[in-house]
């Protein structure tokens, strides 16, 4: 099995992790390695075609794509190793990983660790919402993925469970995919995100936002035939042929367990200090691992700053 050492070892190739990176190498840091499980690096703003990102750490109202590319770029002309395709699957000791990749299996030692594997939303099944399984179901990532990555129909007339920022990303996306949305829905006394997003979009796309109101079942076969809803104690059926659950985060913690770090009991992200540093450790966490969830360009401001930390407690 292969081994190899760098001073510090990223884990999680999105706009956090590669913009700590950057920030390691700037700071003279001589080794630094990211891993990322997907072919390529970038994270979720590789699939998310609208504009946006961008604002806090470049002053740019950015694509998604121009964003992720940005810092890919950035990344490798710092000197920074990037694997992607690239998994850390089991804690060695508390600072070697075993790593899968194309290549392999490898054993990977580090001075010190950042994990930013980020958040998933939860889908339909983790919400446990009744009915049964046909097609036209989504989270707003497997959207932008089918929609601006593998180009395909999506349907006509779309439902989406939510009202977070990334809830609203989700009408744009359907909106280039030819599909109109007819509701959104929470189960909150108001929408989640910035006020002007709320009222430019509402009134750009006309769709409904239903507060206050529950998703009790999913109906269809084979295809999304409708949702049927409960508002005030009185249910209706809406009908629609997709269906987009969006928001409702949880942490992709699962690297954290596996070590035994302590997770918190509310979010489920590591517990860290006020440092991000895990306790007891030169392991840190940053980015949408340590919820609740932040927009992408915060996260890249705030991992440049726990970069500058690490690198500092390196010399």
């Amino acid at each position: 099995m292969k081994t190899s050492q760098v001073d510090v070892l990223v884990i999680g190739g999105g706009p956090a992790g590669l913009a700590a990176a950057i920030e390691l190498k700037k700071s003279g840091v001589n080794s630094v390695r990211v891993l990322e499980r997907e072919r390529v690096a970038g994270g979720v703003p590789r699939h998310s075609f609208h504009p946006g990102y961008g604002l806090r750490d470049f002053k740019q109202f950015l694509s998604g794509p121009r964003y992720a590319k940005k810092y890919v770029d950035a990344a490798v002309a710092a000197g920074v190793q990037i694997s992607t395709s690239s998994t850390a699957t089991t804690w060695i000791s508390e600072y070697e990983l075993e790593v899968t990749a194309p290549t392999g299996l490898e054993v990977i030692s580090a001075r010190s660790i950042i994990l930013a594997t980020g958040a998933r939303e939860r889908a339909r099944a983790a919400r446990a919402v009744p009915g049964k399984r046909p097609a036209g179901i989504y989270t707003t990532g497997s959207l932008q993925q089918a929609t601006y990555l593998e180009d395909l129909a999506i349907g006509t007339r779309a439902v989406i469970v939510g009202a977070e920022h990334v809830s609203f990303s989700a009408v744009m996306t359907l909106k280039h995919a030819g599909v109109k949305t007819v509701a959104m829905l929470t189960d909150k006394k108001k929408h989640e995100t910035v006020g002007i997003v709320r009222f430019a979009l509402g009134l750009w796309y006309r769709f409904k936002l239903m507060t206050k109101t529950e998703i009790v079942e999913v109906l269809g076969d084979k295809r999304v035939t409708g949702v049927r809803i409960r508002r005030n104690g009185v249910e209706k059926v809406i009908a629609c042929d997709t269906i987009v659950f969006t928001g409702n985060w949880i942490p992709d913690n699962e690297l954290v367990r596996r070590g035994g770090f302590a997770i918190d009991s509310t979010y489920k992200s590591p517990v860290v200090g006020a440092d991000a540093q895990i306790p007891g450790t030169s392991i840190y966490a940053i980015g949408n691992l340590v919820l609740p969830i932040k927009a992408a360009d915060k996260c890249a401001v705030d991992a440049r700053a726990v970069a500058k930390r690490v690198a500092a407690s390196l010399r």
